[in-house]
């Protein structure tokens, strides 16, 4: 039946040739397709790890997010609160600054303003210049006008002097007339 051919002819070697080299490239095409595909499942499980990690620390994100978000709503109705209580503007703010201007027309200096009233240097600093400066300007009116009353006594004092002479002899008070025109004290007096 089956006969091994002694002599094989050269066709018959070429073809059988052929196959073999078809069947280890089948085979070799084979091991790498299977190399591929593994390769192939490594990744995409590596890739799915990564996915799903990414899906966790997201819906932690969205948790925070909705906590921050509950804090910040609930701390937007407190202020709403708060200002509805309050009236409008801080009265302690005002409370301070009607102290320190209080303090500041007693003489209290710089630093005894900022102490006790809780305002900044920069306004300490203006108060204490604004209220020594109307205390200078109420001095020296007040001055003024004591010399015109003594300047008044010594006229109605001088007997037969008429009214004409009087008011010859009668000079302006220092103190309106040492101004300066333009100055701080010109416009406040």
């Amino acid at each position: 039946m089956f006969e091994i051919l002694p002599n094989p002819s050269l066709e018959t070697l070429l073809l059988a040739g052929r196959a073999m080299l078809l069947v280890g490239a089948f085979w070799v095409f084979s091991l790498a397709f299977i190399r591929w595909r593994r390769a192939n499942e490594r990744d995409n499980a590596q890739l799915q790890a990564q996915l799903e990690r990414a899906f966790v620390e997201m819906r932690s994100l969205h948790e925070s997010v909705m906590v921050m978000s509950a804090r910040l709503e609930a701390m937007c109705e407190r202020s709403e609160m708060e200002s509805r209580l309050a009236p409008a503007g801080s009265p302690s703010a005002h409370r301070g600054y009607d102290m320190a201007a209080r303090l500041a027309k007693n003489g209290a200096g710089v630093e005894e303003l900022i102490a006790n009233c809780g305002i900044s240097r920069h306004e300490a600093e203006l108060l204490a210049r604004l209220h020594s400066a109307r205390e200078t300007v109420a001095s020296a009116a007040s001055r003024a006008t004591q010399r015109g009353q003594q300047e008044a006594m010594r006229h109605e004092s001088r007997p037969g002097l008429g009214v004409e002479q009087q008011g010859a002899h009668a000079q302006p008070p220092q103190g309106a007339a040492g101004r300066k025109r333009g100055s701080l004290l010109s416009v406040v007096g």
